[in-house]
C-alpha cells in the first residue's frame, strides 16, 4: 500500500507540473506592448505613465527584449544580466512592472537565447552575472560549429561547440541567424546559463512569463528544461510556420510546457480568410463540426494557441494582415486560445477592443471554450460557450437575423457585432454577470500613476538631410505650455556629420513634444510633431512626405559612446555624402571587418577582410538613404553614419 501511494504521489505530481506555464481555462487577454524600433513611444517610462489603462484591460504584457543589446529593439542581446537597453535602465523596467503588479497583470519576457551578439568583435561576449543564480563567461567553444564565424575563418569547427538544431535539414528556417552568433545549446553550460537567466528575471527583476524568441533555432526539449527553471505562469514561443502540423509537433516536443503563437490561425483565418472576404477560409472541420481555424480548431491543441492579428515583424513585411482591423480582433475574442494584441492595433482602435475584450469577459471565454462556427455563406458568425454565459458573434454581416431572449449587443462596428447572453446557457456553469463585474472593478482599479518631479536636462538630437545647413528645435509641453522661444524656437548646435543638438536644461515636464526644422528667408521645412520623455536621437528621412513634413525615427547609436570618443581621431570616413565609394583611411588601430546597416538595424552590407591603411567600400548597390557603418577593432567598436546619394 505504501509503495502505491508513493507511486500516485509521483503521478500526481507529473500531472500538475506538466501543464505548469499552459494554464488551464486561461481568460488571459494578453497585451504586446511595443513595435519595432518604438522606443520614443513604448519606452518603460511612457507604458509606466499608461500603466492603469494597460492594467486595467489587459491580464498580462509581453515587453520587448529588455537585456543590454545591440540595436532599438533588443533582438541582439549583448549582456542579458545587463538590463539597461534602449527601453530604459532596470529602474524603469522595475518600476513598470511594479505598477503593473499593483492591478493583477503580469509581465511577460521576451527571451531571446537562440542567439546573441558580441562584445567587441566576431567571437568574444559579455560575462554574465546573475548573482546568487551564478556567473558565465561565454566562449567561442559555445558558438555552433556552421555559424558564420566559422564560415568566415573566425573559428575552426574544432575550437567550436555542435552543429546548430535542424542544421543539415533543408526546406525549413532553423537557427542559422546570420546577424548575431548562434548558441549551442545541446551545450549544458549553456543550457545552465539560460535556466539561471530565467531564474534571476523571475526573482530578480519581476517577470513572470516567457515568451521565447526564434524557437525554431533549438531542441524544444530545452523549452521544458527551462519553463521547470523559470517556474513561470506562462509560456509562449514564436515558432513562425503556418503548418498546423509543424507547431504542434513542437508543442509536444517541448513536453507540452508551452503554448504557441497561432500561426497556422493568422494565415488561413485572417490573412488568406478575412482580408479578401472568403469566409470559408475562416474555419476548419474538428471531427463533423467547423471551428475557428488554427490551433484553436481542435479540442487538443486550442489550450496551447496565443492569437495574434500582427506582431513586430510581421506589421512590416509581407505577412501584414491588410483586412479591417476591427473586424479581426471580434474574430480573436470569440476564438478559443489567448487573444494577444499588438500595440500599434490597440492605440489606434483603443475603444472598440476595449468594448471587446470586457465583452469576452462577461461571457467567461477562455483558451479552452467551446466554439461553433454556424455561417460562412457571405458572413461569419460563431456561437462561444463561456464560464459566465455566451457570446455570438457576426462578421461581415449578419443575414438579417436578429437574436432571441436574452441577447445583448455588447459592441458593434463597421462591419461586425458581438453579443452577449448571460442568462442560463448550455454549457455555462455559472450563468451570471460575475465576469464582467470583475473586469470592470479591474478597469477602475487601473489608475495612471502621477509622473514624478522634474525630469531635468534632456538633450535632443537630430540627424538631418544633408541640405539642411542649420536647425532649430521647437518644444512644448504636452498637454501644457510653449517651452522654447516663438516659431522656429531655438537654434541647435552643430555637431558634425548632420548632426544637431539642444540641450533643455531643468525640465519639468512629463511629456515634450518636438519639431526640428530649418528655416530661410522665404521657405521653411520641418518634421512631424514628435514626442519624448527623455533625452533622444532621432534620423531624419531624406525626403519629406507628401504632406512637405519629415518623418523621423528614434536612434540610441547616434549619440556616440565612451569607445567613439576614444577612437574618433583614428581613422577618417570620407567621402560623406557619397555615390559609389566610402573610404576608411586608419593611422593607429587594428581592425579586421565592417558592418553596414540600414536604418532599421539591418546588416545590408559585411567585409570581412582586414582593412588596410586605406580601403575603399563600395556602396554603390545601395539604395539612397542614411546608413550606419560599424567597423570592429582591437579596442572596440567604431560607429559612423554616412549618405550614400
Amino acid at each position: 500500500m505504501k509503495k502505491f501511494i508513493t507511486l500516485l504521489s509521483v503521478v500526481l505530481f507529473s500531472i500538475s507540473t506538466f501543464f505548469a506555464q499552459v494554464p488551464a481555462n486561461c481568460g488571459d487577454v494578453m497585451l504586446q506592448g511595443f513595435m519595432f524600433d518604438s522606443v520614443s513611444l513604448c519606452s518603460w517610462n511612457n507604458l509606466y505613465l499608461i500603466s492603469g489603462d494597460i492594467s486595467g484591460n489587459f491580464d498580462d504584457v509581453w515587453f520587448p527584449p529588455s537585456a543590454f543589446s545591440e540595436g532599438g529593439t533588443g533582438y541582439h542581446p549583448r549582456q542579458w544580466s545587463n538590463q539597461n537597453s534602449a527601453w530604459g535602465n532596470e529602474a524603469k523596467l522595475k518600476q513598470l512592472i511594479n505598477a503593473l503588479h499593483s492591478n493583477s497583470c503580469k509581465a511577460i519576457a521576451d527571451i531571446v537565447v537562440n542567439h546573441r551578439a558580441n562584445q567587441s568583435g566576431w567571437i568574444d561576449f559579455y560575462p554574465e552575472d546573475f548573482g546568487t543564480y551564478g556567473t558565465f563567461n561565454f566562449l567561442p567553444s559555445h558558438i555552433c560549429k556552421d555559424d558564420e564565424a566559422v564560415t568566415n575563418g573566425y573559428l575552426t569547427e574544432s575550437q567550436a561547440g555542435g552543429y546548430d538544431y535542424n542544421w543539415n535539414v533543408s526546406g525549413d528556417y532553423w537557427g542559422g541567424y546570420s546577424a548575431a552568433r548562434d548558441i549551442d545549446h545541446s551545450s549544458t553550460f549553456v543550457q545552465n546559463a539560460v535556466k539561471a537567466y530565467l531564474k534571476w528575471l523571475k526573482n530578480e527583476i519581476g517577470y513572470d512569463g516567457w515568451r521565447y524568441d526564434l524557437v525554431k533555432g533549438f531542441d524544444p526539449a530545452r523549452i521544458a528544461d527551462y519553463n521547470a527553471a523559470g517556474a513561470g505562469y506562462l509560456s509562449v514561443g514564436e515558432y513562425w510556420d503556418g503548418n498546423y502540423d509543424k507547431v504542434w509537433d513542437w508543442i509536444n516536443g517541448t513536453n507540452k510546457t508551452s503554448m504557441a503563437f497561432d500561426f497556422p490561425m493568422k494565415y488561413a483565418a485572417l490573412n488568406s480568410g478575412l482580408a479578401s472576404g472568403n469566409y470559408g477560409n475562416m474555419q476548419w472541420l474538428d471531427g463533423s463540426t467547423p471551428r475557428p481555424a488554427g490551433l484553436i480548431h481542435s479540442s487538443q491543441s486550442r489550450r496551447y494557441s496565443v492569437t495574434f492579428v500582427d506582431n513586430h515583424d510581421t506589421y512590416r513585411d509581407g505577412s501584414k494582415y491588410t483586412g479591417d482591423v476591427q473586424k479581426a480582433y471580434a474574430f480573436l475574442m470569440s476564438s478559443p486560445g489567448v487573444p494577444c494584441v499588438f500595440y500599434k492595433h490597440w492605440v489606434d482602435n483603443q475603444e472598440k477592443i476595449n468594448q471587446m475584450i470586457m465583452a469576452r469577459k462577461a461571457a467567461g471565454l477562455n483558451s479552452e471554450s467551446t466554439v461553433t462556427v454556424e455561417n460562412t455563406s457571405g458572413y461569419y458568425k460563431a456561437y462561444s460557450v463561456g464560464t459566465y454565459g455566451a457570446m455570438l458573434t457576426y462578421i461581415g454581416g449578419d443575414g438579417g437575423e436578429t437574436p432571441g431572449s436574452g441577447w445583448v449587443l455588447e459592441c458593434s462596428g463597421n462591419g461586425w457585432k458581438i453579443y452577449v447572453n448571460t442568462t442560463a446557457t448550455s454549457g455555462a456553469t455559472n450563468p451570471s454577470d460575475a465576469g464582467r463585474i470583475a473586469h470592470q472593478n479591474k478597469i477602475n482599479n487601473g489608475v495612471n500613476p502621477i509622473p514624478d518631479g522634474p525630469v531635468g536636462d534632456i538633450t535632443l538630437k537630430a540627424v538631418v538631410p544633408a541640405s539642411w545647413t542649420s536647425a532649430n528645435v521647437y518644444i512644448w509641453e504636452i498637454g501644457g505650455a510653449q517651452i522654447t522661444s516663438n516659431w522656429p524656437g531655438n537654434p541647435m548646435t552643430a555637431q558634425g556629420n548632420s548632426v544637431f543638438s539642444y540641450t533643455l536644461n531643468n525640465s519639468t515636464a512629463s511629456e515634450i513634444g518636438v519639431v526640428f526644422n530649418f528655416c530661410t528667408a522665404t521657405d521653411t521645412v520641418q518634421t512631424v510633431d514628435l514626442s519624448t520623455t527623455q533625452s533622444t536621437c532621432w534620423v531624419l528621412e531624406n525626403t519629406p512626405t507628401m504632406a512637405g513634413k519629415y518623418k523621423a525615427t528614434v536612434d540610441e547609436t547616434c549619440t556616440p559612446s565612451a569607445i567613439n570618443e576614444i577612437e574618433a581621431n583614428s581613422f577618417i570616413i570620407y567621402p560623406n555624402p557619397t555615390s559609389d565609394y566610402l573610404q576608411i583611411t586608419n593611422y593607429d588601430l587594428q581592425f579586421n571587418s565592417v558592418q553596414i546597416l540600414d536604418i532599421a538595424g539591418k546588416v545590408v552590407l559585411i567585409n570581412h577582410l582586414p582593412l588596410t591603411t586605406n580601403h575603399s567600400i563600395d556602396v554603390s548597390g545601395l539604395a539612397n538613404g542614411i546608413y550606419l557603418i560599424k567597423i570592429y577593432t582591437d579596442k572596440g567598436i567604431k560607429t559612423e553614419r554616412f549618405i550614400k546619394k
